[in-house]
C-alpha cells in the first residue's frame, strides 16, 4: 500500500485480493492516512489459497471488508466478456448464484449486449428496408420515430421488460382514451416492436421477446359506410366518363384501389356469361408491388361488369394500340382542351390513372353530384361486399371475392350484413314451434 499526492489530491493505491490495482483519492492528507491505515488493519485474502483463507475456487473469489470477510463470483457473458457480482455472506451463496447465471447463459436465456434500443432499432429499419414495400417499411419508421424510440430509445437492449412495454402500451392507451390516436395505431406499433425485438432474438443479442408478452387493445368497432343498393346506379350515373369504368370495377369486384390501378390487359379474362379478373399486384405510391396479403386471387364477375370492361378493352385498343398484355388497363385518355382530364398527345404512352385524382376529386365530385353523403373512396369495397351479402351469398363468397386470409375477418367486418341467413333462421324457429304445438 502507498499513499502519495497525485493531481492536487492525496491518493491511496493498495491490490485487492484479486491482485488488481486499486486506488482512490481524497481532498486531504489526514484522510487519505486514516484510509491507509485502516487497510492495513485488514490484509487482503492470499489469490488462491483454499480452506480457512476462503481463496479462489472455479470462477469464487473471497476478499475482506471491514465488516469482515466477503464473496464473488466471475463469469464470462455470452458475447465474450466477464462481469462479477460481489457481496455475498459465504462462499456457498457465491457458488450457487454463479451457478445459476452459467445454466442460463448456456441455455440461452441470458444475453448481454451494450447498445441501446435506439442504436439497435437504426440498425434494424435500415437492414429490413430492401425486404419490405415502400409503405409498409415508411409505416415501421414513423411507428420507431413517434412512438417506440422516445420511450424506448435509451433502454439498453437487454434490459427492456415486459412491464416496460406495458408501461408504453398503457401511456398510448391514454391518447386513444382522448382521441389522439386510433387503438389499430397502438396496435400496429406494437405490432413494430415485436417484428423487431424478434429479429434481436434472431441476433443473439437478447434471450427473449419482451414484447410477446403484451396484449394488444380491443379493436373499436366501426360502422363502415357503404352505398345501399339504390345508392348505387346514382353514383355511377354522376361519374365522369373517364372514371366510371373504374368505379364499375371497385364496386362489383370489392378491389382495394391500388390493386384496380395496378391491373392490367392481361389480367381480364372475360366470356358471355362474366369471367375473371385476376387481381396479382397493387400500386404503390413509387411502384408496383405486391397485394397486401402477398397472395394473388381470382374475382368472379358478372356479364354487366364484363360487356363494361369489354369496352375498356376496346378504348385502350384506340387510345394507343395497346395489344400487350403487360399495358396497364386503366389510363389517362389524351386531352382535347387545356383544362381537360388527361395526358397531351405528344407525351407518348399513357400514363396509369392518379389514385389522389380518383380519391379526391372524381370520386367525391360523384357523391356531391349523386347529392349522397360523404365517404371515403374505399368505401367501395364495403360496398361490393354489402351487396353481394345482400343478395344472398355467403360470407366465405365474400372472403374469397376480397382476398381476406381467414372467415374471422370478413365475420368481423361484415357479419352483421349477412341478413338472409338470420332471416331464415328466424322463420326456420317460428315454423319449428308452430309445428310442435301443431303436434300437441
Amino acid at each position: 500500500m502507498s499513499c502519495s499526492m497525485a493531481k492536487g489530491g492525496w491518493e491511496v493505491r493498495w491490490r485487492d485480493s484479486d491482485g488488481r490495482q486499486r486506488s482512490q483519492r481524497f481532498k486531504t492528507e489526514e484522510a487519505a492516512r486514516e484510509f491507509d491505515g485502516a487497510l492495513h488493519e485488514h490484509e487482503p485474502l492470499e489469490r488462491g489459497s483454499r480452506g480457512d483463507d476462503h481463496g479462489a475456487r472455479d470462477g469464487v473469489y473471497a476478499y475482506r471488508t471491514t465488516a469482515g470477510a466477503r464473496w464473488r463470483y466471475v463469469v464470462r457473458r455470452s458475447d465474450g466478456t466477464q462481469t462479477t457480482k460481489r457481496g455475498f455472506l459465504s462462499e456457498k451463496a457465491a457458488r450457487d448464484a454463479r451457478r445459476r447465471v452459467v445454466e442460463q447463459i448456456e441455455r440461452g436465456e441470458v444475453r448481454h449486449t451494450k447498445a441501446t434500443f435506439a442504436e439497435y432499432w437504426s440498425r434494424w429499419i435500415e437492414r429490413r428496408r430492401p425486404y419490405l414495400e415502400a409503405n409498409t417499411w415508411r409505416a415501421y419508421e414513423v411507428d420507431g420515430r413517434l412512438r417506440l424510440v422516445p420511450v424506448l430509445g435509451e433502454l439498453p437492449l437487454g434490459q427492456i421488460s415486459v412491464e416496460d412495454v406495458r408501461r408504453m402500451i398503457s401511456d398510448l392507451a391514454d391518447l386513444v382514451a382522448a382521441e389522439e390516436v386510433a387503438a389499430k395505431t397502438v396496435n400496429n406499433t406494437l405490432g413494430t416492436l415485436v417484428v423487431c425485438l424478434n429479429a434481436a432474438v434472431e441476433d443473439g443479442l437478447i434471450a427473449r421477446n419482451p414484447a410477446l408478452r403484451v396484449e394488444r387493445l380491443p379493436a373499436a368497432h366501426i360502422e363502415r359506410e357503404y352505398l345501399r343498393l339504390h345508392e348505387i346506379p346514382l353514383y355511377l350515373e354522376s361519374c365522369v366518363d373517364v372514371y366510371r369504368p373504374l368505379a364499375e370495377v371497385l364496386i362489383a369486384t370489392g378491389m382495394r384501389i391500388s390493386e384496380a390501378l395496378a391491373l392490367r390487359i392481361g389480367d381480364v379474362d372475360l366470356e358471355p356469361t362474366g369471367g375473371l379478373v385476376t387481381v396479382y399486384r397493387s400500386r404503390k405510391r413509387e411502384t408496383i408491388g405486391s397485394t397486401k396479403s402477398d397472395r394473388f386471387r381470382s374475382v368472379e364477375i358478372g356479364p354487366g361488369l364484363a360487356r363494361v370492361l369489354a369496352d375498356q378493352l376496346a378504348r385502350r385498343a384506340e387510345l394507343d394500340g395497346a395489344s400487350d398484355s403487360k399495358a396497364a388497363l386503366f389510363v389517362m385518355p389524351v386531352r382535347e382542351r387545356h383544362f381537360g382530364r388527361g395526358r397531351w398527345a405528344s407525351t407518348g404512352r399513357p400514363a396509369p390513372l392518379d389514385r389522389t385524382t380518383v380519391s379526391r376529386e372524381w370520386h367525391k365530385q360523384a357523391l356531391a353530384d349523386a347529392e349522397l353523403r360523404d365517404m371515403p373512396l374505399h368505401s367501395l369495397r364495403h360496398t361490393a361486399a354489402a351487396a353481394w351479402l345482400a343478395a344472398g351469398n355467403s360470407l366465405m363468397y365474400v372472403q374469397r371475392q376480397l382476398g381476406h386470409s381467414d372467415i374471422a375477418t370478413t365475420e368481423r367486418y361484415y357479419g352483421h350484413l349477412e341478413r338472409h341467413v338470420l332471416a331464415a333462421g328466424a322463420v326456420a324457429t317460428e315454423e319449428a314451434i308452430a309445428r310442435a304445438v301443431a303436434r300437441r
